[in-house]
């Protein structure tokens, strides 16, 4: 089925002249990457292509190409295609609350055509045509299998912007979805010319004081539950007494460290809402079912949820 859905994207790329890609609030390695990638190959077939998120790119992804060019306010009436990625949910892009008549869910009268692209299990269908790839690792692993059937030459930058995401989706390699076919792309990518070091330093080997103050304070108030979990809680004071930005997201794997615990939640409060993340290293859980509980998705051992302050 996949296959069927590769040739109605490329008949809908063909088909258009202005396209806009949309990842989630907050974009990560594996969004980034993806629309970063996919922009390089669509500028190559002489499309006019935007990119946009509700959030700008932190510092940490100034390796990967077009990083400046990412907008916050979006015109999608002004396109011919709209491409998301890596959004778990149709409301993950934070856009569909500013343009509810065009990127609401299941509504397919709207316009433009929207395309899906994603991997997570959580994912609701909200485009006219759903690429979701579950068993993928990664929205770049499925972005690298559509070049591949397409025949698409992959240049060293698409190569960087593809296992970037990997990396980022795969916790440098080390979560449990780091299959066979996960090192088998990542060597492919590094024959195209990856450069992977500056990844890893970006990623994982670089972080302001500010956020170091953070994590130390997600750390020292950390408990664990009578239920078995271990749990921290960031407020907003929190991020104004540390001087960090809200890039908490590296703290929940300290957490999840832990031994004997069933899993780790990472509490956020964030412009009225509660961010809920969730990771376990158990086989036998599925933390998304929790994550569905609050609204929420994701993958078995890695989820998150969102729900209005006053509504816990």
């Amino acid at each position: 089925m996949l296959r069927e859905d590769y040739e109605k994207l490329w008949d809908e790329l063909n088909k258009a002249e202005k396209i806009l890609l949309i990842g989630h609030r907050k974009p990560d390695g594996d969004a980034l990457g993806a629309m970063c990638a996919m922009k390089i190959w669509l500028d190559g077939m002489g499309k006019e292509v935007k990119l946009a998120c509700s959030d700008k790119p932190t510092r940490k992804y100034d390796f990967l190409p077009f990083i400046d060019e990412f907008n916050t306010k979006i015109s999608p009436e002004s396109h011919d295609l709209v491409i998301i990625l890596d959004c778990g949910a149709h409301y993950m892009t934070d856009f569909h609350n500013v343009y509810p008549e065009i990127l609401s869910f299941n509504n397919f009268d709207q316009k433009p055509f929207i395309v899906n692209i994603d991997h997570h299990a959580s994912n609701d269908n909200f485009g006219h045509l759903n690429i979701v790839d579950q068993n993928s690792a990664s929205a770049t692993m499925i972005l690298y299998d559509i070049f591949k059937y397409l025949d698409v030459f992959i240049t060293p930058d698409m190569a960087t912007c593809l296992i970037a995401g990997i990396y980022n989706d795969t916790g440098g390699f080390m979560h449990s979805n780091t299959s066979f076919e996960v090192y088998s792309v990542s060597a492919e990518l590094l024959k195209n010319g990856a450069k992977v070091s500056g990844i890893i330093k970006s990623l994982f080997r670089t972080n302001t004081v500010s956020t170091l103050r953070l994590w130390g304070k997600v750390l020292e108030d950390a408990k664990i539950s009578d239920q078995n979990y271990i749990y921290s809680v960031v407020t907003e004071n929190d991020l104004k007494k540390t001087g960090s930005s809200d890039q908490i997201s590296g703290a929940i794997d300290y957490l999840n460290m832990v031994p004997g615990v069933d899993f780790a939640l990472l509490l956020q409060e964030e412009r009225g809402h509660v961010k809920g993340s969730l990771r376990t290293r158990r086989e036998d859980l599925d933390l998304s079912e929790i994550a569905k509980l609050y609204g929420g998705g994701g993958h078995p051992k890695a989820a998150g949820f969102s729900m209005k302050r006053n509504g816990v």
